[in-house]
């Protein structure tokens, strides 16, 4: 996944069904929401701003994570490989639940990352296989947050970074309702913010990472997107915790 995404088909849509709670079934669904929301539409053809703010969410991706030359980096939802194809220099892996966005990254990445389907909840690689695990924009998609969290963690070896990021629905939908109401800036509205929240299946803010956090990791690093007075994403730097190593040891 790994961006917010905007409609394919725009806004009078009839609205998706709801998730499935099987998982080939949410597999399904999941692969239906791909194609309904046009991730490569969000990079390339948003409004400057959204493209402004998407700049300082990757800015802050890549100063969190801090890659060195040869470090073995895994994105979880890796989407269409617009973020880690960021990492250049590093050995790159990128996983997904959507065969379509696998396809996508292909396009994108080649030879240059190794990737596959699969699931958050049950990744496919040993403890401490990853010096750097990124997961942005995905743990709102996710019928199981924590389970996601506590692989990345798993995954990531002792010392090594991981990288969230989260969208602050709160101060989203609260900016979205404050344009609304102005007549002049609807249209300006449509085009900044055409996502709906459909596909998201948890309206996530800090107190809801802090949460999904808490026993498994600590946030040592964290960033507001554009900023501390309007944050309207996260990006965090986790280091598991004490207790969660000991229970994977």
């Amino acid at each position: 996944m790994s961006a917010p995404t905007e409609p394919g088909n725009g806004p009078g849509s009839p609205p998706a069904a709801p998730a499935p709670a099987g998982a080939d079934d949410f597999a399904t669904w999941n692969e239906s929401m791909v194609e309904r929301y046009d991730i490569e539409r969000y990079y390339e053809r948003a409004h400057p701003l959204v493209r402004w703010l998407e700049r300082r969410r990757l800015a802050a991706l890549l100063d969190l994570a801090s890659p060195r030359p040869g470090e073995r980096v895994l994105e979880v939802g890796c989407g269409a490989g617009h973020v880690l194809e960021r990492f250049e220099g590093t050995t790159r892996t990128g996983v997904d639940l959507s065969a379509g966005m696998i396809a996508r990254a292909r396009r994108r990445l080649g030879g240059a990352a190794r990737l596959a389907r699969a699931a958050g909840e049950r990744l496919p690689f040993c403890a401490g296989a990853f010096d750097i695990v990124l997961c942005t924009e995905v743990l709102e998609h996710v019928p199981d947050p924590a389970a996601v969290l506590a692989e990345l963690v798993r995954v990531t070896r002792p010392d090594g970074r991981v990288v969230v990021s989260i969208p602050n629905e709160g101060n989203i939908d609260r900016v979205k309702r404050a344009m609304g109401r102005l007549p002049v800036v609807r249209g300006l509205l449509r085009r900044l913010a055409g996502e709906g929240n459909e596909w998201h299946l948890h309206s996530f803010d800090l107190a809801l990472l802090r949460h999904v956090v808490e026993g498994r990791a600590r946030i040592v690093r964290l960033r507001a997107i554009p900023g501390g007075v309007l944050p309207l994403r996260y990006v965090a730097l986790l280091r598991a915790d004490d207790v969660d190593r000991r229970s994977r040891a």
